[in-house]
């Protein structure tokens, strides 16, 4: 190489690092790095190679498809400038491409420190709210999430105790096991004080699928699996009042649907929109309303069923709060099929290190329970989280099943 040469790889690593480093505490520092990886992939050319490979790869296909649905949909678009500046937030999944390109075996182990040392810092300045050690924002110590809403910092957390269970059952150094299983306990136990319920479901649907997929009796490694999870729910009940009051609620809005036909509390809202927004599908099956129009007609499907209307303000009304949905509405049929197809992507990467493989279906996993109650393919903090790992375990199946295992 040319003295006067630029090392793109090397420095797009280092972006895609400290990337990792800031996911879960600053959108600021997250946005810089994204920025530099993304002007050092352009200047590093080389796009006629980069295309060929990228053709090649069924994630990045299945994204490229999903945007020229979107972009095409601008067509009948109402609002044609709300739509491009929509679009234009996708911008952030660009980080999947780059990191296929380049990044190398060598930086993975770094990647994943940088995230969890992230974890670490956005934990200890968690608790030091929820001990009310210092006050931060409007952030209060019954909710203890600094950086993010409540149900990314969940989801956040519920993946990370995920990585950090998989090096407890791996290692076979002591050390390495006392400190990840402290981190571990550090990490469920800011899960629960949270109100999150979405990381804690999926919480308990990963911590049964690691169990099983590391340990050999399976039997056991159920059985295991579920003493634990009932012992940690227990302990939450019991010690954690923002756990037990939002179980209650959760249980409440449950009974209230099915008994009273009352669509009135926080997860019936989510309920009514779900219900609206597949008669919405419906009724634009092949083509969508288009980005802006979704809900437009939301009074009229709320009359339909017999929904308050004004009920819907107490938890914002600009999407369903379901990432299929939004996009088969917005989209039609062929944008459900290709945000499906994202997600099948990710599910099908092969590994041949059975840690990765593990990882890999935790992930994806999780973000799919994020999605079916969030809108994740539109805000930043899903956005950025799918970006990265998506993007770190597409690649990392590339080169274990092209050149060996990592």
């Amino acid at each position: 190489m040319s003295k006067n040469k630029i090392d793109y790889s090397k420095y797009i690593n280092y972006a895609l690092v400290g990337y990792a480093f800031f996911l879960p505490f600053s959108k600021a520092g997250v946005n810089l790095f994204e920025t530099i990886a993304l002007l050092l992939w352009l200047m590093s050319g080389d796009f006629k190679n980069k295309v060929y490979a990228y053709k090649q790869n069924l994630l990045i296909v299945s994204f490229t498809l999903f945007l020229v649905v979107s972009i095409v949909s601008i067509l009948w678009a109402d609002e044609i400038l709300f739509a491009i500046k929509y679009i234009l937030k996708y911008r952030h999944f660009l980080i999947i491409f780059v990191a296929f390109s380049f990044l190398r075996r060598d930086f993975i182990t770094h990647l994943f420190s940088a995230f969890l040392l992230g974890m670490l810092i956005s934990e200890l300045m968690s608790y030091a709210i929820f001990f009310e050690i210092i006050h931060y924002k409007n952030v209060l110590p019954s909710n203890p999430s600094p950086f993010m809403s409540h149900t990314d910092y969940s989801i956040y957390l519920a993946f990370t105790g995920m990585i950090l269970l998989t090096r407890v059952l791996s290692s076979e150094v002591l050390k390495e096991k006392v400190v990840y299983s402290i981190f571990f306990t550090t990490v469920t136990a800011n899960l629960f004080i949270n109100g999150g319920r979405t990381g804690q479901i999926a919480f308990s649907g990963l911590f049964l699928l690691n169990f099983f997929m590391h340990l050999q009796h399976k039997l056991k490694a159920i059985m295991t699996a579920l003493f634990l999870l009932f012992i940690i729910f227990t302990l939450s009940y019991q010690l954690s009042p923002n756990f037990s009051n939002r179980t209650n609620q959760l249980n409440q809005d449950i009974n209230n649907m099915i008994v009273h036909d009352d669509y009135s509390g926080g997860f019936g809202q989510r309920v009514a929109l779900w219900t609206m927004g597949v008669d919405a599908f419906r009724d634009n099956f092949f083509l969508g309303t288009g980005i802006g129009n979704d809900m437009k007609e939301l009074p009229r499907y709320a009359k339909k069923h017999g929904f308050t209307f004004k009920q819907f303000y107490t938890i914002g009304f600009d999407d369903h709060h379901n990432t299929f949905i939004t996009a088969a509405v917005q989209l039609g049929v062929f944008g459900l099929i290709s945000i499906i197809f994202i997600f099948y992507s990710v599910y099908s990467l092969k590994f041949k290190n059975t840690n990765y493989q593990i990882l890999n279906l935790t992930f994806i996993t999780a973000f799919t329970l994020w999605s079916l109650g969030g809108i994740t393919f539109h805000t930043m903090n899903p956005m950025i989280f799918f970006s990265l790992f998506a993007g770190v375990f597409n690649k990392i199946s590339f080169i274990e099943m092209n050149k060996g295992a990592i």
